[in-house]
């Protein structure tokens, strides 16, 4: 049973009630200088000359590239040397983009905002991949005391009560009020819904997602905040309980994960973008077929066959929509990751008109 109720407006948080609807929407080549045997080369409007290396962490969210990959749509569009590059977390990602050990990066859109922030260095390609009911939860074991969200910020019920969540996309936020990742804020804005401003006292403890799920088996935590596949081994190994749909209501829909690259390398390679965004824009629309996903969810996120075909998968946008993307910045922005929008610095940063680099014809 869904706890969570569709589009509530939020409740006032310090002068912070919005509605966020969210979808995001992310990608870009990237790379200003080669290092030996990383990143590609390439005259303006000319075909690359290296391999064009993407930098990923192999899951649910950037699919869409293994499947193009295996069915040849990247040399199909003109890309005819591909290599995608495993890494364990995203800040993994985004180093090897600014390395230039890799020229586009997919990267979950809390990393690439929180950057963009920092710097005026990434443009989005396409959007990847965005949320859908069921795809980011937070979950108990059964027989527990958390029955409703509120019981996720009960002092008296829970004193020492911590939710786990993801630690593969947490952030080196200073502000010490921030949620630490996208996940975690938009769990935070959700929770709002239910106890208002007591769901900025909530205490994150960021892990593996193998460890939150091996640590509430163990009851050790209460309560965890996972994704996919966590949610349906969680739920089907240990009888977890849903407490909160992480993206319903305001977050429904939330663009997760997108396609970056640097400005730099952007300009230097329009051939090659171009390209990219016509492949992945087709590994899109096959991915979001049912069925077409699971096999390279198997073969290159090494999930088990039972977990590929059953887990809940989100959606894979075939377009990126900026009023999407702008609510992803505005809950980051209310949930204290950035700076506010009122700054002059920040709103020049991440004005998602200048950041989304269009498709040609």
């Amino acid at each position: 049973m869904r706890l969570d109720p569709a589009r509530v407006p939020l409740l006032n948080r310090g002068q912070r009630a919005v509605t966020v609807r969210c979808a995001l929407a992310a990608a870009s080549g990237l790379a200003l200088l080669l290092a030996a045997g990383c990143g590609s080369s390439g005259s303006p409007g000319g075909a690359v000359s290296s391999p064009v290396v993407i930098a990923a962490v192999p899951g649910v969210s950037d699919a869409a590239i293994y499947l193009a990959q295996k069915d040849g749509l990247f040399a199909a569009e003109g890309l005819s040397q591909v290599r995608i590059q495993s890494y364990a977390n995203q800040a993994a990602v985004i180093t090897a983009l600014q390395t230039a050990h890799a020229d586009i990066a997919a990267s979950d859109y809390g990393n690439v905002f929180y950057t963009q922030s920092q710097s005026h260095d990434l443009r989005i390609l396409a959007d990847g991949y965005d949320a859908t009911a069921g795809s980011l939860e937070i979950l108990t074991y059964p027989g527990s005391d958390i029955r409703t969200p509120a019981d996720l910020t009960n002092p008296q019920a829970n004193p020492k009560l911590q939710i786990a969540v993801p630690s593969d996309d947490w952030l080196d936020v200073k502000n010490s009020s921030a949620a630490g990742s996208l996940d975690a804020a938009a769990a935070r804005e959700v929770l709002s819904n239910y106890v208002g401003s007591a769901a900025d006292l909530v205490n994150w403890l960021p892990m593996t997602q193998q460890q939150e799920v091996r640590e509430l088996e163990s009851h050790q935590l209460q309560a965890i905040l996972v994704s996919e596949p966590y949610i349906y081994q969680a739920e089907s190994k240990l009888g977890a309980v849903e407490v909160l749909d992480a993206c319903s209501g305001e977050t429904a829909g939330l663009p997760l994960l997108g396609y970056v690259a640097l400005n730099a390398w952007v300009r230097q390679n329009p051939g090659a973008v171009s390209d990219f965004q016509a492949a992945l824009a087709k590994a899109q629309a096959e991915a979001s077929l049912a069925g077409q996903v699971q096999p390279v969810l198997h073969s290159d996120a090494n999930m088990n066959v039972q977990d590929a075909d059953l887990i809940t998968v989100g959606s894979y946008p075939t377009s990126t929509s900026i009023q999407s993307l702008q609510g992803v910045v505005l809950l980051m922005s209310n949930e204290n990751m950035i700076n506010p929008l009122t700054d002059n610095v920040t709103a020049k940063r991440l004005n998602i008109n200048s950041l989304v680099v269009k498709p040609q014809g």
